[in-house]
């Protein structure tokens, strides 16, 4: 465990506070309030920060956050070529499908926002670039569908532990049906687009079977982009869907998403190929091209 340097952690989670909330503007009592700091030393990394140009210094005594961020946050991406080749399909997915579409990758065990972008009639679906979730399940299965068994091992090692082997065992089925498609699908919790992180049952939430006639709340569908070796680099998820789908459009959306993280593996690598076959599994691996 690294060890921990109070000024630092203070400062950074007020940067993670302001980013959180980028629709308002916090004063020094908020945000020592809402992350149980003193007011004093609150002040002097308010202060601090708002010279160094990380934050904005209103004249209502408010902060939010400044300019000085963007030059992290390019030095970031600036070498994410694949990314600048995935906001091309995402901006032509959300005008198609008139859909958000997100881009997503694993950083350190936890799924990371990298871009997103928006439908016109879009409903503003609160993701913010650069959050983070973590990668237990039922969340991130079109990262693990086409990973080893240790990865598998590491992801199932989120669910409780008094679950039962026959329920992680309908994860690893879930899994399976994930590589079939060649893309995952879930169905929203509630009235709420965003994924749950919680260990939901996985044929509620991981849709497995397509009833011909049925009207589904998909929350969202993702499919993986693979590179050169087959190791899934980035995601690509379409949410924020207007209405029920119908059981038959999902593989629509779900061929249009696959043709849509080819075309960004081809344009990053001049190739794509489809994910490995993990070791163990007797399931056929479907190929990201259609």
């Amino acid at each position: 465990m690294s060890q921990q340097v109070p000024a630092v952690e203070r400062a950074l989670e007020i940067l993670e506070l302001l980013g959180d909330r980028p629709d308002e503007r916090l004063g020094l009592s908020d945000i020592a309030r809402a992350l149980s700091l003193n007011k004093a030393s609150s002040y002097a990394t308010l202060t601090l920060l708002a010279d160094r140009g990380y934050l904005i210094r209103h004249a209502d005594k408010t902060y939010t956050l400044g300019p000085a961020i963007l030059p992290l946050a390019n030095s970031f991406l600036r070498d994410q070529d694949i990314l600048q080749h995935a906001r091309a399909e995402m901006t032509a997915l959300s005008r198609d499908l008139n859909v958000d579409c997100i881009a997503s990758a694993v950083i350190d065990n936890d799924m990371v926002i990298l871009a997103k972008t928006a439908s016109q009639e879009s409903f503003g679906v609160s993701v913010r670039l650069g959050s983070r979730f973590a990668l237990v399940p039922p969340l991130g299965t079109v990262f693990l569908a086409w990973a080893g068994p240790e990865q598998v091992r590491r992801w199932l090692a989120g669910l409780p532990a008094n679950l039962s082997a026959r329920a992680r065992n309908r994860y690893l089925d879930a899994l399976a049906v994930v590589r079939d498609r060649g893309y995952s699908v879930a169905i929203a919790a509630g009235d709420n687009p965003t994924p749950s992180t919680q260990p939901l049952d996985p044929d509620e939430y991981l849709l497995s079977e397509l009833g011909r006639d049925h009207r589904l709340p998909v929350g969202h569908i993702a499919a993986p982009v693979f590179d050169p070796e087959g190791a899934v680099r980035l995601a690509l998820t379409v949410i924020g869907f207007h209405d029920q789908l119908a059981a038959h459009h999902v593989p629509t959306v779900g061929e249009r998403l696959v043709a849509a993280t080819t075309a960004v593996a081809y344009a990053t690598w001049g190739t794509s190929r489809p994910g490995p076959q993990p070791q163990g599994s007797t399931q056929a691996t479907i190929p990201a091209a259609r």
